[in-house]
């Protein structure tokens, strides 16, 4: 485990990184020239800050947001994927298969980052949201809007199936999958008020100002509570969602809280009023 210091994420220069109070921490990405579009460079970047933050001892809560008014991510950099994908033309159909299945299959471990990391997640979108912005977002654990916010999964215009986790999450997040399957199979723009009915985001603000304040302000309220039942919450939640059992969820919270519920809990919780 180690502390935040600042000075270690300075080196990403596509995203900014601070402490809105002791064990709550602000990942904004911050590539404005192409709206946060993502190349193989950023990607891997994105994955590595949050599980450098994560090994942090006194995290307990992290907020994904943009600095860039127009958007929250605009997707994939398509100049950067048509590069990686010439790059295998020239190679057998075994090299060529294997090449770009290890580059998908990586693509999607780093994206799935925030459902691996013991840390719960804050997703604040504004603006444009196309195809990997909804891989990102329904990989974390609670999703705000702003009101301008454009959705598209957008990679059906492209040619493709997405393949990077929206289609494999939001299934089992919203609660109307025949809306899912249209704007799925359309590449569709909808809006906040669209994403509100799917069941995709819990709240939605007027500008990105008032979004960011809402979820400062929702993290806070998160992280005066205790870590360890922080982190247990998370994991318990996460494991529903990723298709486990009930059964196997709550083997795995007795052994948690029979861990953590010791002396100090007990003498904690004698001066704690509901």
């Amino acid at each position: 485990m180690s502390e935040f210091n600042v000075e270690d994420y300075k080196k990403y220069d596509k995203f900014t990184v601070s402490e809105v109070e002791e064990g709550f921490y602000h990942v904004q990405f911050n590539n404005p020239k192409s709206l946060n579009a993502f190349t193989e460079q950023i990607w891997r970047d994105y994955a590595e800050i949050l599980e450098k933050l994560d090994k942090c001892e006194e995290t307990s809560v992290i907020l994904i947001s943009s600095a860039v008014p127009k958007a929250f991510s605009s997707g994939l950099d398509l100049k950067d994927a048509i590069n990686t994908m010439a790059n295998t033309v020239l190679n057998s159909e075994k090299e060529r298969y294997e090449s770009l299945h290890k580059h998908i299959a990586d693509f999607q471990y780093c994206i799935a980052t925030p459902t691996r990391i013991r840390t719960p997640t804050i997703c604040l979108m504004n603006g444009i949201n196309y195809g990997l912005a909804l891989d990102i977002s329904s990989a974390c654990s609670i999703r705000v809007a702003t009101a301008d916010c454009k959705f598209s999964i957008r990679e059906i215009k492209i040619g493709i199936p997405a393949d990077i986790g929206s289609l494999q999450r939001l299934p089992s997040i919203i609660n109307n999958k025949s809306l899912m399957y249209q704007y799925a199979l359309t590449g569709d723009i909808f809006g906040a008020d669209e994403a509100t009915k799917l069941g995709f985001i819990s709240a939605v603000l007027p500008d990105l100002n008032a979004g960011v304040e809402y979820c400062k302000s929702l993290g806070e309220s998160i992280n005066q509570h205790q870590q360890w039942a922080i982190k247990g919450t998370k994991e318990s939640i996460q494991h529903i969602v990723d298709n486990g059992s009930p059964s196997e969820g709550l083997k795995n919270i007795a052994h948690y809280n029979a861990t953590n519920i010791d002396g100090r809990f007990v003498r904690a919780m004698s001066g704690i009023k509901l």
